[in-house]
């Protein structure tokens, strides 16, 4: 699985997504992934460059960049991350939406795609990922909380007058991250003798097979 910028060798599985969110009836769930009315799939691909840059969009709107989510190069969903917040997408949106085609569901792609997303932040845009779902999602919220997130929150949206759960990712590159490291000296016999070495004080010279058990059961 990966993320991919929209592009027209995936255009009929991407409408083959539309058909099917139309027909489950949360079309509108996709934002500004949809085709909007009166445009064309050439005119959604330059709208979504555009917004990508931060150029001709509305005011209450924030650059982003949308990517499809696909699976044997078939389009499975959509996720929309955002470069920054303004007002409204901080009370009530966040950084990240993601939408999965009905179907395709609780076999794991939201998880997986909000992971690759989470790296797409790295040095860039954030350092904070803000995420929210209706509280009642229970699914969203095991894929945010999968994903490392922590629950900030929960208010009331103005809007839908529903709960929110507003919930933060820290955005870290693992791989820069040095690991915690226990270093367990089995043997403290030697030939050498120098006189500033702490093992000729110890009296024990071999930890035996019992204690070192213990030792490494404690620190893992």
């Amino acid at each position: 699985m990966k993320l991919i910028l929209p592009n027209k060798k995936y255009e009929r599985s991407f409408k083959e997504l539309i058909v099917s969110a139309k027909n489950y009836g949360d079309y509108k769930e996709l934002g500004n992934s949809l085709i909007r009315d009166g445009e064309t799939f050439e005119e959604m691909l330059k709208r979504l460059n555009y917004r990508r840059i931060g150029k001709r969009i509305a005011k209450r709107d924030v650059p982003s960049t949308v990517y499809w989510i696909v699976d044997n190069d078939r389009v499975v969903g959509t996720i929309d991350l955002r470069h920054k917040l303004n007002e409204d997408y901080f009370e009530r949106l966040g950084h990240v939406a993601y939408y999965i085609r009905p179907e395709e569901r609780n076999r794991g792609y939201a998880t997986k795609a909000l992971s690759l997303a989470i790296k797409k932040y790295y040095n860039k845009y954030t350092k904070k990922i803000l995420i929210t779902c209706f509280s009642d999602n229970n699914g969203s919220s095991r894929v945010i909380e999968k994903n490392g997130g922590i629950l900030e929150k929960k208010v009331i949206d103005e809007v839908t007058k529903k709960e929110i759960s507003r919930y933060i990712i820290e955005v870290r590159d693992d791989s820069l991250i040095i690991p915690k490291t226990a270093w367990l000296t089995t043997n403290r016999t030697c030939n050498n003798k120098c006189n500033w070495c702490y093992a000729s004080n110890c009296k024990d010279k071999l930890i035996n097979c019992k204690d070192m058990k213990k030792i490494c059961k404690r620190i893992t």
